[in-house]
């Protein structure tokens, strides 16, 4: 039986999203500062996109980038060696610039957001090392169409799209903040959020569903509700730590391994699957948010931005403060006795 209402919600995301053409015209190559001396931290880096965002921000020079992922095999061998190959630049006469990205440190750091004993793990592993951290790129996330929960039990897209990255920031702030202190830091942390927003409830929030896999609730009902929760974390972190300028971003409509696994699920996915490049761009381009988020100076702390650089597009309830601040509540009230 067809769902109708998941048909009209894919169509509205699929057929009718923004596009990433639009917009400041932004080029990483030509218009990311040196990251010299910048620690930074990617969730989700083994992806389609959170690997490509680590690719950029290693063709600039930071002095060392952190892969936030799944536990595997290798303990992420492989997905460093791929992003420091893919940022190699092409065979050419070697110069200072190439021995300087040699150097650039990779590190993979194991981390389950669906589980709070992870999450403190890495975030400890982290704090080991360093002592400051310059950009934070909340990537990681699911677009899973059956229920499940966290190791904490609560719905699983909400629990790793916001709440694994809520518990993240509370451990890892105050590593952010003593680096916004020091002489001329500029602090930022990028939370990936999406159009698919649109789909959240007409509340924008369950709140009280969001312990249980809420399976009388449609999938594309959580995932909206999960990104409408990553929208209000960035505006509530902006509010309470104005030292550090905080954002969330919609990548596009991007080709990734997550987009090609819903074509399984969806049936309109399935249809526009052979017209997808018509109207979706490659992880290169879809990235050019996330990076213009992270370095340029025109940045706002608390927005809302859609490719590249367009404020101020999300839905009514997602602008709501009321919402965020009663989500900050809530996650104040869950995440107690965690941190």
């Amino acid at each position: 039986m067809i769902d109708l209402q998941a048909l009209v919600a894919s169509a509205r995301v699929t057929l009718f999203a923004s596009g990433n053409q639009s917009g400041v015209a932004f080029d990483p190559a030509r218009d990311m500062p040196s990251l010299a001396g910048k620690i930074i931290l990617v969730t989700g880096g083994a992806g389609d996109l959170g690997k490509q965002v680590a690719i950029e921000f290693a063709r600039h020079n930071p002095a060392h980038i952190y892969i936030a992922d799944l536990p595997c095999a290798d303990h992420g061998a492989s997905v460093v060696s791929a992003i420091r190959d893919a940022a190699a630049p092409a065979p050419a006469p070697a110069t200072d610039d190439d021995d300087k990205l040699s150097h650039v440190a990779i590190s993979y750091l194991e981390t389950d957001l669906a589980s709070f004993e992870s999450v403190r793990s890495a975030a400890a592993r982290f704090c080991e090392g360093q002592d400051r951290l310059d950009i934070a790129v909340l990537n990681a996330g699911i677009m899973r169409v059956r229920p499940g929960t966290t190791a904490e039990g609560y719905e699983i897209a909400f629990g790793i799209n916001y709440l694994g990255h809520a518990l993240l920031m509370r451990l890892l702030m105050p590593t952010l903040l003593r680096t916004a202190d020091l002489p001329g830091a500029d602090v930022r942390v990028v939370a990936v959020s999406s159009e698919g927003h649109v789909m959240a409830p007409k509340e924008g929030i369950l709140f009280e569903s969001l312990k249980g896999p809420c399976e009388d609730i449609k999938y594309y009902q959580r995932y909206g509700q999960s990104k409408v929760a990553v929208i209000g974390l960035a505006r509530e972190l902006a509010k309470w730590h104005p030292q550090i300028k905080v954002v969330a971003v919609h990548p596009g409509r991007v080709i990734t391994g997550m987009a090609r696994g819903l074509q399984r699920e969806s049936l309109l996915f399935r249809a526009t699957a052979p017209i997808s490049p018509l109207f979706c761009v490659s992880p290169a381009i879809g990235v050019r948010n996330h990076l213009w988020a992270a370095t340029a100076p025109e940045v706002e702390s608390g927005k809302y931005y859609e490719p590249v650089g367009v404020p101020d597009k999300e839905t009514a309830i997602a602008k709501d403060p009321g919402l965020s601040a009663r989500l900050w509540e809530w996650t104040e009230k869950e995440l107690e006795g965690v941190v």
